[in-house]
């Protein structure tokens, strides 16, 4: 039985599991309802001990929080009881005290260093109720086991989910919305417009809850949506605790029918009651769904509910499916949407959202995995295309004479439109094997003086490691920038670069399928 939240049917079921280790000697002393116990593992006894206080008094750490600390004390009860048996009894210990800590402190950030940030994590996503600041915890420290898991590989490329099962779930979220009931579509409307949303616009997983209701304009034909974008990045700023002065309004252009979608959405909950802070997402149609009550007082829908939401679609519509996809996080998508927009073309919100990064270990997670990406892509696309013939790539010219429209230029001549006109466009888009942009004698658009044959193959290998390359140099240019030692403009430069290697590599590997068969 999998637990999506600590209510009072996880406490019954606690209290079963106590009274059976109990029963079988594990537990030597100690009821569930006191505040200390001691176990045993037959090689030595551990005590665990809960914080106790005189008087009843409420712990600080429950205002950020959002729970009494007596709901806090039966939420960890419960989460020790039911790792019994996944945990060693000290480690439990240790734990423990790392909950003990949390029930002190003031604001999260005490625990940012904590060894046990997972458990931590866990203990906050189950524990009922919610609101923005434990929201906003919970990410932190999610993106903190990430920086610790990329450091601990000393730099070594750190893999997200197969980025096959990115393209698998995306596939199976597709088809399933196209038959969906209208109770699974209230349901299922967070993580489908999460994953079409934040796959392209990189949001972090609380900027996206925090969607304003108001959020949806049109102007001359044009969708546009606003969202909220924290100013919290990389802990620079000091936390004021209201979403009015922690965050600040974006507006964002997106299709009519992610546009479509979000007004039916809207439609559908608008005599739901709607949450004190006004956001586009409500809990009725969630805990309806699940059959159970709604139990948080502000009826807003918390990262724990979206977590819920993403487990039940895994175990009702993807492992159904027959399909092999990775479990996926919800801060994935922002990683996948950094990686998607830096070889499709960047931008300045692009070089903007890199450079304000306050710890380059984070930022690498994004385009560390690129030439895995451009594998799983191509090779997801060969695949649907039903193994297409090969066709030669590269670039052959067979010119039996100088084009009528025609400019000198050294040593051949250029037959671009739009450089007749005095600009460099076609040119911009030109670059050479070390990556130097306007290189005449790799545009389509030059004819040499002395004419040959020139065909140019794609080495995978080559194409692997000039992505890799890229991607490196792409670091030290975020990082040099981010310490205020270089400009935005080579930010962008090596943007370029990467996208030529990327496109380049792409190419390399769809000829090796299409050669190979492989599939």
């Amino acid at each position: 039985m999998a637990v999506w939240e600590i209510d009072a049917n996880t406490l019954q079921r606690a209290r079963e599991v106590f009274l059976d280790y109990k029963n079988r000697g594990v537990v030597l002393n100690g009821d569930f309802d006191d505040m200390a116990w001691t176990l045993t593992d037959q090689t030595r006894n551990v005590g665990l001990t809960l914080l106790s206080f005189e008087g009843g008094a409420q712990k600080p750490a429950m205002k950020w929080i959002g729970c009494s600390y007596r709901q806090y004390i039966d939420c960890v009860k419960s989460y020790l009881v039911l790792n019994l048996g996944e945990v060693g009894l000290a480690t439990m210990q240790d734990i423990l005290r790392a909950f003990n800590k949390l029930a002190i402190s003031p604001g999260y950030e005490n625990a940012l260093d904590s060894d046990y940030l997972n458990h931590i994590v866990a203990l906050l996503q189950l524990i009922p109720g919610g609101n923005e600041q434990r929201d906003h915890a919970i990410e932190v420290f999610e993106e903190r086991m990430d920086c610790a898991r990329w450091k601990k590989k000393k730099g070594s490329q750190r893999r997200l989910a197969d980025f096959t099962s990115y393209l698998r779930f995306h596939d199976v979220l597709q088809s399933f919305w196209q038959k969906a009931s209208d109770m699974q579509k209230l349901f299922y409307f967070p993580i489908y417009f999460w994953w079409n949303l934040t796959a392209i616009l990189p949001l972090r997983p609380m900027e996206f809850l925090l969607t304003p209701m108001e959020c949806l304009r049109t102007r001359d034909g044009v969708n546009t949506l606003t969202v909220r974008r924290t100013k919290l990045k990389g802990g620079m700023e000091k936390i004021r605790y209201q979403v009015s002065e922690d965050y600040e309004l974006k507006e964002y252009a997106i299709n009519a029918n992610l546009a479509s979608e979000l007004r039916g959405y809207i439609s559908a909950t608008a005599s739901c009651k709607r949450p004190k802070l006004d956001t586009l997402f409500v809990q009725e149609p969630h805990f309806a769904y699940l059959n159970a009550p709604i139990i948080s007082t502000n009826k807003y829908y918390t990262y724990a509910c979206m977590n819920n939401c993403l487990r039940v679609f895994y175990s009702e519509i993807i492992e159904p499916s027959g399909e092999n996809v990775s479990r996926i996080r919800l801060g994935d998508t922002r990683h996948l949407a950094m990686t998607n927009l830096i070889i499709s073309g960047g931008s300045p919100m692009i070089c903007m959202e890199l450079a304000g990064h306050a710890n380059i270990d984070v930022s690498a997670h994004y385009y560390a995995n690129i030439s895995n990406l451009i594998e799983c892509v191509t090779l997801e696309l060969y695949r649907k295309t039903k193994k297409r013939p090969a066709d030669m790539t590269g670039i052959s010219k067979y010119p039996l004479s100088v084009p009528d429209s025609k400019i000198r230029v050294a040593d051949g001549w250029c037959s671009s439109e739009v450089m007749r006109d005095g600009r460099v466009d076609d040119c911009l888009k030109v670059l050479n094997n070390n990556c130097h942009i306007g290189d005449c004698r790799y545009c389509g658009h030059y004819q040499p003086d002395n004419p040959g044959v020139n065909i140019a193959f794609y080495d995978e290998r080559t194409g692997k490691d000039q992505v890799d390359a890229d991607s490196r140099y792409l670091i030290r240019m975020i990082e040099l920038v981010r310490r205020g030692l270089g400009h935005e403009e080579d930010i962008g430069s090596a943007l370029l670069r990467l996208q030529h290697s990327s496109d380049h590599y792409g190419k390399c590997l769809w000829e090796k399928y299409a050669t190979e068969g492989n599939m």
